[in-house]
């Protein structure tokens, strides 16, 4: 009897196990049938997307139809619509709305993933049915290039300009990224909401047909260079939710005639401005405090300056070469300045800002006996000084203070800081070469001085300077426009040399003592004595079309072809492993190869490199880092090969 127990025992656990697998074989079923790409469920949730997609489409089709009707110049593809504005060609300045304005009845699901660009509906998403049921539909479903809110450099996103040349971003969008819309044919008019909230570097430059930007509220940071050579942009309206411009942002906006700047910006950086030379008048509102050095520079027809009572700190290069300026209108409420006799003061009348034409009597200047430092920029503009006299007071003197136009210079012999001698300014100690000022062909230098200033003989006509044993080091564009200085000797004791130090110059020979041990020249070209790194070509700025750097070299040094404008090939070695930030202004240089041994690109290597579309790395994506460089067309002119 207990064998027969067990056996029924047995006999009941089997059937039980076979009915649940029978249970579950059938609950398979019944969730497939309900939840499987043909499954009940699933067909029921796609037909009701494929409802509410309908119905948003013919809300639109509707919308279009009757803005036509209201105005035949309506163009239905500059229509954009999302979760903050609604923009089109007719529409006019009071108008409000957004995409609710369409579709009066959008649920909140699709308030979030649906915009109109370009006069279509557009639907952001991840979800599997609403991308198949939208498809089916013919609605475009993330067809740009935007991740995280960041739109990104690549060439789907150029598509977002519309027939016009008018270029709408949508809402979803946070962040232009470097370099998204540089040097984009027919670019004519951006409209950016207030969604977006940072313009990164190069985001807009070298658009020359650019007319207008229009910025919304909520717009809070300008890359740099992010307009810059934009050379029809005629007006710029900031919202005043902007807090931050960084440096050349609007560089040589040539047609640049009218900007009105954002109340929450405090500081104006670096070159913002620099060489927009249509600009007449500037108001420095309330709010700003700060104005870096030559954020204005070259504006050769401003000829007005408002100062608020806000601004605190103006750099003495902010307005260099304003050839016109002449009217300075300061709020009797700022402390901070002084305006004194065609002098603009400031830190207790110890720094001249400003020099105006009304100051200058004859070709003589005469520094006030308060003024302690002679700063950058302040002399470059007044062609018509030739003669400097220098007080006790000055014990600063800045690199580029006193401009080529200055052939005479007197200093108070009782200047604890500075001293004359055969035609040029130095230290009392006669160590460190300030300034050249004679008119001699042949440039002597004190047989005791070790280092030579920035900028020292910028724009003399000397055949031959001698460099006596004792100098050290040479700063940045020491020969500048020295357009008959063509050979150098340097001495055995030189062991600083600025990359820069014979820029824009027509040095094309330079000879080293074979004793230093620092620097070689090999193949004309300047080397460390080791002659792995290449610091650069001795050839004058823009002789150089085609170069090739040697096998062997580890590193391209700061500043190697700075400026070689019309460079258009460039081979590296298979050798090299760092690239310092050495091609900016290589205007002509349309592509570059990196070889494979390469692991580090200076941040700022390809700046400025207008026409440079293409860079191919033999690395996988992001293997060195800092992508894009500052190449002006950021992201999308990078290809790795992965």
């Amino acid at each position: 009897m207990v064998k027969l127990q067990k056996f029924n025992n047995g006999v009941t656990l089997i059937a039980l196990v076979i009915t649940i697998i029978v249970l579950l074989i059938l609950a398979g079923v019944t969730i497939a049938m309900l939840t499987g790409d043909n499954g009940i469920l699933t067909k029921a949730t796609k037909a009701q997307i494929s409802t509410e997609l309908s119905s948003y489409k013919e809300q639109l089709e509707l919308y279009k139809t009757a803005k036509t009707a209201e105005n035949m110049e309506f163009e239905p593809v500059s229509l954009t619509a999302g979760k903050e504005n609604i923009s089109y060609n007719t529409k006019s300045e009071e108008e409000t709305g957004n995409i609710k304005t369409i579709m009066p009845d959008i649920t909140n699901e699709y308030y979030e993933i649906v915009e109109v660009i370009k006069g279509e509906l557009i639907l952001n998403t991840t979800d599997k049915n609403m991308i198949k049921v939208a498809q089916s539909l013919g609605i475009e479903v993330n067809p740009y290039d935007i991740e995280d809110g960041v739109l990104l450099s690549s060439e789907n996103n150029l598509l977002l300009m519309d027939e016009t040349g008018t270029l709408t971003l949508p809402d979803s969008v946070t962040v232009i990224g470097e370099g998204a819309f540089s040097n984009l044919e027919g670019l004519k008019k951006i409209i950016i909401p207030g969604t977006v909230k940072r313009i990164e570097r190069n985001a807009f430059a070298y658009n020359k047909a650019l007319e207008e930007v229009i910025m919304l509220d909520g717009v809070e940071y300008i890359g740099a260079q992010a307009f810059m050579q934009c050379s029809n942009l005629k007006k710029v309206k900031m919202p005043n939710t902007i807090n931050e411009i960084i440096s050349m942002a609007f560089y040589a906006c040539q047609s640049l005639t009218d900007v009105e700047l954002s109340s929450g910006l405090k500081t104006i950086s670096s070159s913002v401005f620099g060489s927009c030379t249509s600009l007449t008048t500037i108001n420095l509102k309330e709010g700003i405090e700060i104005i870096l050095g030559g954020a204005f520079y070259g504006c050769k027809n401003l000829e007005t300056i408002e100062i608020s009572k806000t601004v605190k700190s103006i750099s003495s290069s902010t307005f260099a070469e304003c050839i016109k300026l002449n009217n300075i209108k300061l709020s009797e409420e700022n402390t901070n300045f002084t305006l004194k006799d065609g002098l603009l003061l400031a830190n207790n009348d110890t720094q001249i800002v400003i020099i105006l034409k009304s100051a200058i009597s004859g070709n003589k200047f005469i520094i006030p006996d308060t003024v302690t430092t002679l700063s950058n920029g302040i002399l470059t503009s007044l062609t018509n000084i030739t003669s400097l006299e220098i007080p006790k007071s000055i014990t600063n003197i800045e690199a580029r203070a006193i401009s080529k136009y200055i052939t005479e210079i007197t200093i108070n012999s009782q200047n604890k800081s500075y001293e004359t001698y055969e035609n040029a300014v130095y230290t009392k100690d006669g160590k460190q070469l300030i300034r050249y000022y004679g008119t001699n062909n042949n440039a002597k230098i004190k047989s005791e001085t070790e280092i030579i200033r920035a900028y020292a003989f910028e724009g003399k006509s000397i055949n031959t300077v001698d460099l006596p044993e004792s100098i050290r080091s040479i700063g940045n564009e020491v020969f500048t426009s020295c357009t008959n200085l063509k050979s150098l000797t340097l001495g055995k004791n030189v062991e600083e040399l600025n990359g820069l130090f014979i820029y824009g110059s027509a040095i094309e020979n330079i000879i080293i003592d074979e004793e230093n041990p620092n620097y070689s020249i090999r193949n004309g070209a300047l080397y460390n004595k080791e002659g792995t790194t290449f610091i650069l070509p001795v050839k004058p700025q823009g002789s150089i079309e085609t170069y090739e750097i040697p096998e062997g070299i580890e590193e391209i040094g700061k500043y190697a072809f700075h400026n070689q404008y019309n460079l258009k090939e460039i081979k590296l070695p298979n050798t090299l492993k760092t690239i310092g930030d050495c091609f900016n202004y290589c205007n002509k240089l349309s592509k570059i190869e990196i070889p494979i041994g390469v692991t580090n690109i200076g941040t700022k290597c390809f700046a400025y490199c207008s026409s440079l579309k293409e860079v191919i790395i033999h690395k996988k994506k992001d293997e060195i880092a800092g992508s894009p460089w500052c190449n002006p067309y950021g992201d999308k002119a990078i290809f790795w090969n992965e």
